[in-house]
This record gives structure tokens, sequence and C-alpha cells, in this order.
């Protein structure tokens, strides 16, 4: 990916520059794949977590047919809101010329939309647009990190000791 702008991307303590295409078509294919497997991770956990059904508990196959479905369930939802939050992020972007907070408020709001669609309730469908649009802020705001500068480290804590087993 040497065609692309350099990018700078934190990293164990310190801001190293790496490779990343800025291209829409990219960051689409790039969070819909982040989606995937963060969701189907997810799902294998929730499933793992969950009740397991009495007839599927001493039957190996069907219980994989579980779990598999949970993980495709949150799979395809966790792709469908990084798909979703990137198509408009980059479309918004695109029409109105800037690069600013407003294109993640948006595309927080249709992402946070996507998951009412998908749920079948408007309440949930606005809760997460509000949530994940306050998200985008918030991370917008701070710089593409939380963390900010400043804000958990400033000195104030007293350090705190760690004490060896023996």
């Amino acid at each position: 990916m040497s065609g692309g702008p350099r990018v700078m991307v934190q990293g164990l303590g310190e801001r190293l520059p790496v490779d990343r295409p800025e291209d829409c078509a990219s960051r689409v294919i790039s969070a819909v794949g982040a989606g995937l497997v963060g969701g189907g991770i997810m799902g294998a956990v929730t499933a793992n977590w969950g009740n397991v059904p009495p007839v599927l508990a001493d039957r190996p196959w069907p219980a994989l047919k579980h779990t598999g479905a949970i993980m495709g369930q949150y799979a395809t939802t966790f792709a469908l809101v990084g798909g979703t939050f990137t198509v408009v992020e980059c479309t918004v972007e695109e029409f109105r010329g800037k690069k600013d907070i407003w294109n993640g408020i948006i595309a927080g709001l249709a992402a946070g939309a996507a998951i009412g669609m998908r749920v079948g309730r408007v309440p949930v469908g606005v809760g997460a647009a509000v949530a994940l649009a306050a998200t985008s802020a918030a991370v917008d705001t701070t710089g593409g990190h939380l963390v900010g500068s400043g804000l958990v480290n400033d000195g104030a804590t007293p350090h705190r000791p760690i004490y060896p087993y023996k």
C-alpha cells in the first residue's frame, strides 16, 4: 500500500507511521470485515455464556450449530453497523467537502438507525443512534482516542506500588 497517504496510528504508547488507505471502498471493506470478526467473537462468547437448551446439551453437532447461528447474528449486526457508519461518513464527507466532527455524528445516527431497523423497534434505534453519535463525537473531539491528552495521567494520582509475590 505504498500509494496511499501515511496515517499516524497510536500503538504501544507512541505514534507510529502506518500505511493505511483512505479511500472509501477500502474503509468500508475494512469496517465490514472488522465487524464480521468482532461480531463473530462476541457471538461465540455470548453463545457459550447463554443457557444451552437441554435438547442440545448432550449432542455436540446441534450445540455447534446453535453457537454458529448466534455468531452469525452478532457478526451480521456488527458488520451492518460498521458498514453503515463508514458508508455514511464517506458520503457525508464527500458531499460536504469537510473532514470534521459532524461527519461522524451523522454517521453514528445512521448506524444507530440501522440497529433499530435490524431489531425492529424504534426506541432501540433512537437510543442506539444517540449513543453512537455521542461516542463518535467523543472520539473525534479527543483526537481519535478517548484518553485524550492529560485527562487520565495528570500527575494528581500518586503512583501505585506493585508488590511481587513471595
